[in-house]
């Protein structure tokens, strides 16, 4: 299984387009990058009846940060296995008490506010000039294990000095969704089930923090309870307009919650919705045990300190913990989402 790179070179400024121009860009990145010497994917992926326009309002802003807005770096053309970028990142990121992770600072935030302003407005170029300054590469990314999917990925060049994370975000999405893993190692698999959620459910985006939760001794490398993140930066980027639907993935150890069911689902809301009604019973369908906070059940994984969901301005936000069963053999899991969420 070969994954073909090449980097195209445009000869013309890419500016805010309408998706058509901007999946044009994108295939013609991939035909390089077959013309380079990988053969295409041999199924090809059907173009989704509803296409959700990527254009946030950011929240964030670059004012203090480097945003190189007359250089042009357009991305490298890639062919492979989404699932070889996650578990390289895993293999590498900083681990629980290496002190690795490094902080980010309000200016590298902002500069990610504008990054990912430029990726969702599909101001290419800049985007890979905003990705290579902050020590980042973006790739037009064909994904081998998605019937050959067109995704843009923000991955750190290695080697990992920052521990940033992967971020994923679909040329054609079917869907508001966003799926998060913000606890690679510590929560085993989480971003393996991540990324088989986000190619079932074709979702808008992919988030993967890049460091265990405890790399820093001061709980700093924590992604789902500290706001100086570019985990949190990209959450707060994607979900500052329209309704997107956030579906965060982590897990928990049976042995250390007896008489736990094998999923629990909590809402931002910390109340039963509809259709967190609608993902229990499906859940239960496909053979699997839930429960649902209500503020009274289940109360030490119902996610209340998280800062995602406390920062959702729209839309909703979903936390699912999983045990070690359900992450081992997710098809149930999968099931239960495609009949709510597709």
């Amino acid at each position: 299984m070969c994954e073909s790179t090449v980097t195209a070179s445009i000869g013309v400024v890419v500016r805010p387009q309408k998706r058509p121009a901007a999946r044009r860009v994108l295939a013609g990145l991939l035909a390089l990058g077959v013309a380079a010497g990988c053969a295409a994917p041999g199924a090809a992926r059907t173009t989704p009846t509803a296409v959700v326009a990527l254009t946030p309002t950011v929240v964030l802003t670059a004012t203090s940060a480097p945003t190189p807005t007359d250089v042009l770096a357009p991305p490298r053309a890639l062919r492979g296995d989404l699932a070889n970028q996650v578990t390289s990142l895993e293999a590498i990121m900083p681990g629980a008490g290496s002190g690795r992770f490094v902080v980010p600072s309000q200016a590298d935030q902002a500069a990610w506010a504008a990054l990912a302003a430029r990726l969702l407005n599909q101001d290419i170029a800049r985007a890979g000039a905003l990705a290579a300054a902050n020590s980042y590469e973006l790739l037009a990314y064909s994904d081998r294990g998605d019937q050959g999917a067109a995704d843009w990925i923000l991955r750190e060049v290695k080697p990992i000095r920052k521990g940033w994370g992967l971020y994923v975000l679909r040329a054609e999405p079917a869907n508001a969704l966003i799926i998060e893993a913000p606890h690679p190692l510590a929560d085993a698999g989480t971003p393996g089930v991540a990324l088989a959620v986000y190619r079932a459910l074709q979702a808008r985006a992919l988030l993967i923090a890049g460091a265990h939760r405890d790399a820093n001794a001061d709980g700093s490398a924590d992604a789902a309870h500290t706001t100086q993140s570019i985990f949190q930066a990209m959450h707060l980027a994607l979900t500052a307009s329209g309704s997107p639907i956030v579906l965060q993935i982590h897990g928990f150890a049976a042995s250390k919650h007896p008489g736990y069911p094998q999923i629990i689902l909590s809402h931002d809301l910390g109340t039963m919705t509809e259709m967190l009604d609608r993902l229990a019973q499906a859940l239960t369908a496909n053979g699997l045990t839930v429960g649902v906070c209500d503020g009274k059940s289940w109360t030490a994984l119902c996610g209340e300190t998280n800062v995602q969901s406390q920062h959702m301005r729209a839309g909703l936000f979903i936390h699912l913990e999983l045990d070690e069963a359900v992450r081992a053999h997710t098809e149930p899991l999968l099931a239960a989402l495609a009949l709510v969420f597709k």
